[in-house]
């Protein structure tokens, strides 16, 4: 199993060294984009040879290449969502390979590769980052923040695949509770909704103003939001994985077409939008990985309408947001606890593993010593 891990070093110098650069490749990147586009072609190859020379003009050969590749990433990204569009980027990111880039960690220098030829940095390894220098480095991506550059290099690192002990622990996420595991774990969402709440009514006062100086704090305030919700993520994510023990099976929710429900209303498609779901799956992800916990996914559907004890599946069930009755066995629990049961139970059916037999018990007189309720 291969681990991967984004180090994200800051360079000493200016923006400026890089203006030209950046522009010549946000160039060839938008170029490659709009042809293969126009021509519904998303093959690197066959784009290599339509765009060659028009890239050949803005970039030394590596950048070209980089480039290259990373529109057609894009492209291939984006082709089956509905109502795509062609990508554009207004500034891109440059991607670097081991042939354009290289740092010299003992002396604190990285050497690059420009439209001016290459030249040498300094940089700044936070303490943290320091852990994974002896890892194996592979591509990085240049970045341009307000006055700062930044350097993201990814690293690489070959392990063993976890050594699974049969334990298996199911996790719901959601808007109100952020996680809750089927241990009866609660990760509560409230103080995140109430921040996200406020800074969604100070966007619409700043957007009202459109002044300069508003424009300038909604950037500012958008960056703060984001620090805010990956602190919490990584927060939920750390105590999560603490709580686990080498060898268990994280499953969780596919949630990936969540978004696509054109049924909701305002409210709740500002809710969803507004919900990093992803980020937390991303953050258990990783963490996992390092401890030895696998990760699994099963359907979401009807998880939070089906009975975790009977298998009973109805909306009806859900008697309100934080409570789940079902109408066939009489079960009562917090919805939450139920879903994530689910989630359990779905996935040991799946895998035909011990347990899975659960979810359709016939003798349902003993369910509350299975499963207490939990308020």
């Amino acid at each position: 199993m291969k681990l991967v891990r984004t180090v994200k070093l800051q360079l000493e110098c200016s923006p400026a060294e890089f203006n030209n650069t950046v522009e010549l490749y946000t160039q060839a990147f938008n170029t490659v984009c709009a042809v293969g586009w126009a021509d519904k072609d998303f093959n690197g190859v066959s784009l290599h040879h339509k765009t060659y020379r028009k890239v050949s003009e803005l970039l030394p050969s590596q950048l070209k290449i980089s480039s290259r590749m990373k529109a057609t990433e894009a492209l291939k990204s984006v082709r089956k969502k509905p109502e795509a569009a062609c990508p554009v980027s207004k500034r891109s990111s440059v991607r670097y390979d081991a042939r354009s880039y290289n740092v010299m960690f003992d002396k604190n220098i990285v050497s690059l590769l420009t439209t001016e030829g290459r030249k040498k940095f300094g940089i700044k390894v936070p303490e943290y980052f320091k852990k994974y220098l002896a890892w194996r480095r592979t591509t990085a991506d240049l970045f341009i923040r307000g006055n700062k550059v930044f350097l993201h290099i990814v690293f690489e690192k070959e392990v063993e695949s976890p050594k699974l002990t049969g334990e298996v622990t199911g996790i719901d996420r959601g808007i109100n509770k952020i996680a809750v595991t089927s241990e009866n774990r609660f990760y509560s969402g409230k103080e995140c909704k109430c921040i996200t709440h406020k800074y969604r009514r100070l966007r619409s006062k700043l957007q009202a103003c459109g002044t300069r100086s508003a424009k300038r704090h909604l950037k500012e305030l958008s960056r703060k939001e984001n620090r805010y919700r990956a602190d919490v993520n990584h927060g939920v994510s750390k105590s999560i994985i603490s709580e686990t023990a080498p060898g268990t099976v994280l499953v969780l929710e596919d949630l990936s077409s969540v978004r696509h429900n054109r049924k909701l209303n305002k409210k709740m498609r500002t809710l969803l939008y507004n919900w990093s779901f992803f980020q937390l799956q991303e953050f258990l992800t990783y963490k996992a990985q390092e401890k030895g916990i696998a990760v699994e996914y099963v359907d979401a559907r009807f998880t939070s309408q089906k009975c975790s004890v009977c298998g009973h599946v109805s909306r009806s069930n859900r008697t309100s947001q934080a409570q789940f009755r079902c109408r066939k066995c009489g079960l009562t629990l917090n919805a939450d606890i139920n879903a994530s049961r689910n989630i359990r139970q779905n996935y040991l059916a799946a895998i035909c593993g011990k347990g899975s037999g659960d979810v359709n018990r016939p003798i349902v007189a003993d369910a509350e010593a299975l499963y207490p309720q939990d308020n």
